[in-house]
Order: C-alpha cells, then structure tokens, then sequence
C-alpha cells in the first residue's frame, strides 16, 4: 500500500509538471498570438527587459532580445546648445535650445519619441555627417535627451563641482554608410582633466556608452513607423531601443551609474536633428511632422510643456500649431514642426 501511494505521489507530480509546462507554453503562444501586428509588436518589445547590460536585436514577431556583439560608437560630439543662444525670430528653426521639452515634478523612468502626421510620403533629408564634408542624404540623428542636472557623482572631480552640470542622451546616428545606436554623456563645465575614457569638448567632457548597429540605416521616410525609448533604472541599467515599423528592434544597456539619471531626469526633448557636430538637417520643402514625447513618471497628471532644448544640432524646420491629442495611454506631450506654414507655435500635453 505504501508503494501505490509512492507511485500515485510520483505521478501527481509528474502530472503538474507537465501541465505547468504547457501553461507556461500557452501562456507563450497566448502573448505571441495577442502581437498580431508589427505596429502591436513594436509597442510590446519596447517593454520587453533586455537581460542584463549589452547590446541586443529582436524581430517580429518574438517577443525577446537576442544579444549581438557591441560596437564601439562614433567618437563625435553630439553637443550639448551654445551657452546663452538666441536665435532671430525669423530663424527660429528647431534646435540649438529652441524647441519644446516635456517637463515633470517627479521623476522619469521612461522616455517614448514617435513622429505623427508625417509629410510628405516621399519626405527627403540630406545632411553632414558631424558638419563636415559635403551633404548626403538621410544623414540625420534622433535625440532623446535628458535636461542638464547638477548634483551627479560624476561631477566630483570637476574643477567646481557646484558648476558642472550632467547631460544624457539616447541617440541614433549615422557615420560611413552605418546606423549606431547609444547612449551619449556628458559632463559640462567640467573645467578640468576629463576623467579616464572621457573626451574633451571644450571645457566640457563626453563619452559613449556601447553601440549596436542597424542591419541598414534609417532614411527620412522610417521617420513616420519608428519608436525609440530610452529608460533609466536606479541602482540598475539605463536602456535606449530603437524599432522601426518594418518589424526589427535595437536596444543597448549600460549601468545607470554612469552620470546616475535616474535620481535626476524631470524633463524629456525628443526630435531628429543634424547628425553631431552642431550640424543642421535639411528636409525638403513642405515637410511636416509632430513630435511626440510619451513619459513614464512617479507624478501625476500631464506634462508640463516647456519652451526649451538642449542638443546643439538643429534641423530646419519652425516649430508650429500643434493638434490636439488623443486618446493617450500614459503623460504625453507633442509639438509640430514645418518649413511649410506654421500658423502660431503651440504644443499639446495629455495625462
């Protein structure tokens, strides 16, 4: 009798066992068949945690990063806005500290930049690459970027560290006929030797985290389906994913630690800009498109829209009326921009 219980004990367990794995395998096939879509799959990757610090792929429609080798990102600057810039009224083109940012009372932990109402269908950009040589088409950045901070340890050897400001930015850009993707820091006014692995700007300092590369870099018209998020994490990794609408996704990882943003980031400006070098990208007539800026935050409510920027690169666009938003699932913020006509320059913000 003992033995029959032993056996019946076995073959409960086994019994559960298996079960457990096929509601493991159905709970798998359950979020794969929910992803129907590219559009709905690009929504789900983005929230999809990477393993740990490194440089990751995915493609539709698996819902998992696949580590692929890191690359070393290109070394140039993409600047932080000249000190007290001010353009002309009639030159208020976006960049170089003009532009609309989403500002919070608490605290982001993420960051997601999208292009709507994208024009024309055949939108055209041409650019120098870090403001050097002749222009070549689609060579632009995407810029997620953090507002200056004091306060970081990494201002601790600066020359004042009351006067040293922090700066990070979740970038794409391009350099020889290749997409990067990566992190940018900076620490300006730093106003002394720039700590190990750090370059010197001046009397500022900025170095990269590690890169991943696209299988082919983005054109003018990827603008209108991409996504990019950037993602900062206490005590743990800050993230930057870059997918496009045709079904593929990059992201990079590396410690939060490096500037410590976590603690600090309030306020979010997203847009495409020249690509480094406080460099212009230039988009053909009657381009338009709306920037929008979705946040995750410990504040509540709807983002603070403020007037101002923080990248050096500009584009040539004017910023412009913005349409209402919405129905917006978190805090969002968007501000249109044109070479065409702008009609009174304004954004729209939604909780």
């Amino acid at each position: 009798m003992r033995r029959i219980k032993q056996c019946f004990g076995v073959l409960a367990l086994a019994a559960f066992a298996a079960a457990s794995v096929v509601s493991a395998g159905s709970a798998s096939a359950a979020t794969q068949g929910a992803v129907r879509t590219k559009a709905q799959w690009q929504a789900a990757i983005a929230n999809v945690r990477q393993p740990g610090a490194g440089c990751y792929r995915a493609s539709y429609p698996t819902l998992r990063w696949h580590a692929v080798k890191c690359v070393t990102a290109p070394k140039f600057p993409l600047a932080p806005r000249s000190a007290g810039s001010a353009r002309p009224a009639v030159t208020q083109i976006v960049g170089n500290g003009h532009d609309y940012s989403a500002q919070v009372s608490g605290l982001i932990s993420k960051a997601v930049g999208t292009f709507k109402n994208v024009s024309p269908t055949n939108i055209t950009e041409k650019g120098k690459i870090d403001n050097t040589g002749s222009k070549v088409a689609n060579a632009f950045s995407l810029q997620l970027n953090t507002q200056f901070f004091s306060g970081s340890p990494a201002c601790s050897g600066s020359g004042d560290p009351s006067n040293c400001l922090a700066w990070q930015q979740f970038v794409y850009a391009k350099e020889s006929g290749v997409g990067f993707v990566f992190m940018q820091y900076w620490l300006i006014n730093y106003d002394a030797t720039c700590p190990n692995g750090w370059f010197t700007y001046s009397t500022d300092c900025y170095t990269n985290s590690n890169s991943a590369t696209l299988s082919k870099p983005l054109t003018a018209k990827n603008l209108a389906t991409l996504k990019l998020t950037g993602s900062a994490a206490s005590g743990g990794n800050d993230g930057i994913s870059l997918s496009v609408g045709s079904g593929s996704a990059t992201s990079v990882t590396n410690s939060d630690s490096e500037i410590d943003l976590a603690a600090n980031w309030n306020t979010t400006e997203w847009g495409v800009f020249g690509d480094a070098g406080g460099g212009e990208a230039y988009f053909g007539t009657n381009t338009s498109l709306e920037a929008e800026t979705a946040l995750t935050t410990t504040s509540s409510g709807a983002p603070t829209c403020v007037k101002e920027g923080f990248t050096g690169e500009t584009n040539n666009l004017k910023l412009a009326h913005t349409p209402a938003l919405g129905s917006e699932s978190s805090p969002t913020m968007a501000s249109t921009q044109t070479n065409g006509s702008t009609g009174t320059a304004s954004c729209a913000t939604k909780a």
